[in-house]
């Protein structure tokens, strides 16, 4: 299990949300790109990863698009699979021939859907096509005129089509007006957002406290009083007492529980309090919030096997937490760091990726998009085994998904 890479990208319906992910598979860290069978790992070891992982732990309850190829088609390896959880991506490589349309065939009469993959209208595949019930579209730097053709070819087939590689509103809204239902890209994780998020009065509050807990010159009267003069912080407060299984029963006062929790723990709760609330707002910053409790676990992770001390990972995590605050919040992310009292190192890991805690945030940063050349080459660098990083990473989305949902 150790050496299998799993990532996903999330993909989203037009006007509902989240959908599922595309599930990215490695049969190792040299492989970079599909080439043949061994593109994507055989069918066992993906069966392997799926039932030791957990399908639901990988696609959070979404639909799960799960990459074949020819050779996992013609050996029937998505009977390994609960045909309402996936969707089968047919590689683009994968030849349309007697064999492949027929294992197509009966796939489909077995209630499982087929997604093409990085489709261009052929008249040669339309047995294919007329099987799938999604097609992907790469619509990157696609004249318009040339994603409406698209979409008026492929209209009498009553597919879905999925857009792909979607980096800007611009594209996404065009490609919903020629009728796209689906849609994957770096939109999604890139400052500019599908929704508008503004700071309620409560996160200014939690900020402000961030500020306060992060100041070692901070009394602790001015910290008791914070508390107290808030409710909402006190009612979080006593759940952090409650969740950190600190033996919160006697409480007595604020100043007990503040003191029973301590600055350090105290400070990252709040953080992913912070992080979770903005979440909060719709499916789409609910994924980004997810990623960005994730990427603090798997920093704190990466700079606790570094062999950095409890403050040292403690500030890896709050890199790692506020990354993706600038695309929560649709303001950049110098802005944002003008309202927070921190370290230079964190500040410098924000802003340029750089420093002792930069060096983890890139390094989880390229796991997300697999990219295994960058990850394998900075696990090397860090001391890191890149066969442990996909535990890690498994490991902090499922502590992430428990924050979040706590």
């Amino acid at each position: 299990m150790s050496s299998i890479y799993v990532a996903r990208q999330p993909i989203f319906e037009l006007g509902k949300g989240l959908y599922g992910y595309e599930l990215l598979y490695r049969r190792d860290a040299s492989i970079e790109r599909a080439d043949g069978e061994d593109g994507y790992m055989s069918a066992d070891v993906i069966a392997g990863a799926l039932l030791g992982i957990g399908l639901r732990a990988i696609s959070g309850g979404g639909v799960a698009f799960v990459n074949f190829s020819r050779g996992q088609l013609l050996a029937r390896s998505w009977e390994l699979f609960d045909a309402g959880g996936v969707v089968i991506e047919l590689l683009e490589n994968v030849e349309c021939d007697e064999d492949t349309v027929a294992a197509c065939q009966h796939m489909v009469q077995a209630g499982y859907r087929l997604a093409l993959d990085d489709y261009v209208y052929d008249e040669r595949t339309l047995p294919l096509l007329e099987l799938a019930s999604i097609v992907k579209i790469d619509v990157l730097n696609r004249p318009i005129a040339e994603l409406e053709l698209v979409a008026q070819q492929l209209a009498p087939f009553g597919v879905r089509l999925l857009a792909e590689r979607v980096e800007t509103a611009t594209v996404r809204d065009v490609c919903a007006d020629f009728g796209y239902e689906l849609f994957q890209g770096y939109l999604f994780s890139r400052p500019e957002t599908l929704t508008k998020t503004d700071v309620s009065a409560s996160q200014l509050a939690i900020m402000r406290l961030l500020n306060l807990l992060q100041d070692p010159n901070t009394p602790d009267t001015v910290l008791d009083a914070a508390f107290q003069s808030d409710v909402a912080l006190c009612y979080k407060l006593l759940r952090i007492v409650n969740a950190a299984s600190l033996g919160g029963r006697g409480i007595t006062s604020i100043p007990h529980a503040v003191r029973m929790v301590g600055r350090e723990t105290l400070h990252r709760w709040l953080a992913v309090i912070l992080v979770a609330s903005l979440g909060r707002k719709g499916d789409v910053t609910h994924e980004i919030a997810l990623t960005a409790i994730t990427r603090a676990r798997m920093c704190e992770l990466l700079a606790s096997n570094a062999g950095n001390d409890n403050r040292g990972a403690g500030s890896a995590f709050i890199v790692g937490l506020l990354s993706l605050l600038d695309v929560l919040l649709e303001v950049p992310m110098e802005k944002i760091l003008g309202r927070l009292e921190l370290s230079d190192e964190v500040r410098g890991a924000l802003l340029g990726r750089g420093g002792p805690f930069g060096t983890p945030l890139q390094l989880v940063e390229a796991y997300e998009r697999a990219d295994w050349s960058t990850t394998r080459g900075m696990a090397s660098d860090n001391a890191v085994s890149d066969e442990i990083l996909p535990t890690m990473y498994m490991d902090a989305l499922q502590w992430a998904a428990q924050r979040l949902t706590a």
